[in-house]
Formats: structure tokens, sequence, C-alpha cells
């Protein structure tokens, strides 16, 4: 999956110089890859950016515990004492997100298979600044570019995909 990892990081990667909010859509069929490639482009790019955070978009709700775990992490509140509901604790970290110095981030919203359940620019920051992965089975409902992961193209790449997730050779 080389040409996409490249592709992705065409998109994504951060430029000091213009700095703006990038938005790429991993789209394709269920178990195509679509985590792992978003998997692989954030290992082999984190020297890039400050910080890397995942998102379990799969529901709204698994979203809003994704974004108070995300919270908690990096201390911008203490989440386990204190009363804010969802939307206070999204606009915490949308701010903290915004800052004028914090803008090498990415953030990867995982398994947003159902667009039409919720709308996911909701929990965007207010940054003009960053990255954004979403992986999904419905591209076509979101908005910015957009790779479509194909199947593999030779029996040789689902090899050596299988060689390096099991650790073992032939």
């Amino acid at each position: 999956r080389e040409s996409e990892l490249q592709e992705i990081a065409r998109n994504l990667l951060p430029h000091s110089e213009d700095p703006e909010l990038k938005v790429l859509i991993i789209g394709g069929l269920g178990g195509i890859g679509k985590t792992q490639l978003a998997i692989t482009y954030a290992k082999r790019y984190q020297r890039y950016y400050n910080s890397i955070f995942w998102l379990n978009a799969n529901s709204e709700d698994t979203l809003k515990a994704s974004i108070r775990s995300l919270a908690n992490r990096v201390q911008i509140l203490d989440v386990k004492n204190n009363t804010l509901d969802d939307e206070q604790i999204c606009t915490q970290v949308s701010k903290w997100l915004s800052e004028k110095g914090n803008t090498n981030w990415l953030l990867i919203f995982d398994n947003h298979d159902r667009p039409e359940q919720y709308n996911i620019k909701k929990y965007y920051p207010y940054a003009s600044h960053g990255s954004i992965i979403i992986t999904t089975r419905s591209p076509e409902l979101l908005t910015g570019s957009v790779i479509r992961v194909q199947r593999l193209e030779s029996i040789d790449e689902s090899l050596r995909i299988l060689e390096t997730r099991s650790a073992r050779k032939d």
C-alpha cells in the first residue's frame, strides 16, 4: 500500500509556512485495510506530529467517550473529578487543539461507517491547522480529500502483509 501511504502524506503532512486544517477520508469495503493504513501512516510519519490521537467514531457515544479520554490524557482538565458534560469537554478539547502553538497534531476518527447517524464535523476542532483522517465505508457522504482503498493488486502484496502481521516467514 505504498502508493496510498504516499498519497496520504502528500495530503496531510504539516507545512509550517502554510498551516491549514487538512481532512482526508480513507474509504473502502469493510476489512479491506483502512484502519491498518491509518495505523501505518501514523507510525511512519509520527515524527512530523507533536501529538496523534485515535478516536473511535463507530457511534456518537463512542466518539464522545474517546474525546473524554483524550481530554484526560493530555490533562486539559481532570475529567474524572469534573462535572462537565460531553459538549463542554468537546469544546475544551477543541480549544486546546486550536491554540496557536499547537498546530502539528493528527486526529484519526476510526470506523465512521454510518455518517448519516451524526455529523462528524461537529467534533472537528475550531482550528485552521492540524490534520484529520477519517476511516469509513461511506466516503461519498463526507467532505475532504478521499483515498479509496482497493483490493491488493497481487498475491505477493497479500503475502507480505500476512508475513508482517503474523511475524512468520514463508
